[in-house]
């Protein structure tokens, strides 16, 4: 091989020296269609081995406030919320999408006001939905009995779901935290505070009578690149909108 060629050889071998920094999403058919507006249940694959970038799962959540009530929340998206509907039209072009750049989730998710949904009496991310969920079914449970904290399951384990707080940069009301229908979350004076519950998105034009609340949500693998240290994201998997139960 003359000089040249050599030159050449190496040049095309060190373009793959580097990894380019991947995590697999969890395919959008491994989540189950959702049943009424109570569960969905997500099968998370074992492809986010160690040998990628992958550390953890994150679920983003959003409230959105409605006066319509419906056990198909899936086929009323715009007639729920219209912030909803064009919410989850900005999201799902992502959605199984692998040219997406992963930088581009997170920037997405943060534009739209959502946040990580956070457990009562343990880490999520660090304990629960790291390595040790791989290949496993994680269950969101929102049954509509009153008084009942909607929970995510994991086989026999359940652990009640709480809000974010938002890094303490925000109120949230009520203050226990849960995914309940509470009064506090329609409230005039903590909708139109830029500081309270921003996680909490309003309704326009609502007709008088029964406030309903609907959460809407999506797991994300997250990762660490180890070349530059910043966090990296796989595509969005859409789990569902479920209602929230009344409190007791």
């Amino acid at each position: 091989m003359g000089v040249l060629g050599l030159l050449i050889f190496l040049s095309l071998c060190s373009c793959g020296i580097e990894d380019y920094p991947y995590i697999y999403a969890i395919p959008q058919a491994n989540v189950q269609p959702q049943v009424l507006a109570e569960s969905a249940t997500v099968y998370v694959p074992s492809d986010n081995s160690s040998n990628t970038y992958f550390t953890n799962f994150t679920v983003y959540y959003r409230i959105y406030v409605s006066d319509m009530i419906t056990d198909d929340p899936i086929n009323n998206i715009n007639a729920i919320n219209n912030t909803l509907y064009s919410h989850y039209s900005r999201v799902r072009p992502y959605i199984d999408n692998d040219s997406i750049g992963s930088s581009s989730v997170g920037s997405l998710f943060s534009s739209m006001n959502y946040y990580s949904i956070a457990l009562e009496n343990a880490n999520i991310e660090t304990n629960i939905l790291s390595s040790a969920i791989l290949g496993r079914t994680i269950t969101f449970d929102f049954i509509q009995i009153a008084g009942r904290l909607p929970s995510m399951v994991i086989g026999s384990n359940t652990y009640p779901l709480i809000r974010s707080t938002g890094g303490g940069n925000f109120t949230i009301r009520p203050n226990n935290l849960y995914f309940l229908n509470d009064p506090e979350l329609y409230n005039t004076d903590n909708l139109a505070d830029p500081n309270v519950n921003t996680d909490v998105t309003e309704k326009a034009n609502m007709v008088a009578g029964p406030r309903y609340t609907y959460v809407s949500l999506y797991i994300v693998a997250t990762g660490l690149d180890t070349q530059t240290y910043s966090q990296i994201f796989s595509t969005p998997t859409f789990v569902g909108i479920l209602r929230l139960p009344d409190p007791a």
